[in-house]
């Protein structure tokens, strides 16, 4: 999806304009942008975190000159998805086929010894 279809999908869930819509859009996101950049992180319950991420300068080569030379610091954001986005993803892999076959960690299935430990 791209914005252009974010905008139409909240114009017709809303029922306000499309220009409405990509205003109310521009500002969220500005919104986000502006917290990330002053606070280091946005955390919007139920679908995830928006978290800075600052890397220090660092030593390198130059792949084509094979120079040692220093990488400077930058800063990029990162996504965490909440554990309600997670399981919502889940399910939608699960329902369209594309987890068949493979096998759910231990930390997400039902524990088989807690039946038999309790009865005993």
């Amino acid at each position: 999806m791209n914005k252009s279809i974010l905008v139409d999908r909240v114009a017709s869930k809303l029922g306000v304009s499309k220009i409405e819509s990509a205003r109310m859009i521009d500002a969220v996101l500005a919104s986000l942008v502006e917290g990330v950049r002053s606070e280091g992180r946005v955390t919007l319950s139920g679908f995830g975190t928006f978290l800075r991420r600052e890397r220090q300068a660092r030593h390198g080569i130059n792949p084509s000159t094979r120079e040692p030379m220093v990488i400077p610091p930058s800063a990029t954001c990162v996504f965490r998805p909440a554990p309600a986005l997670r399981d919502h993803l889940l399910e939608a892999m699960k329902e369209s086929g594309r987890l068949e076959g493979i096998v759910e960690p231990k930390s997400a299935a039902a524990p088989e010894h807690a039946e038999n430990s309790a009865a005993g």
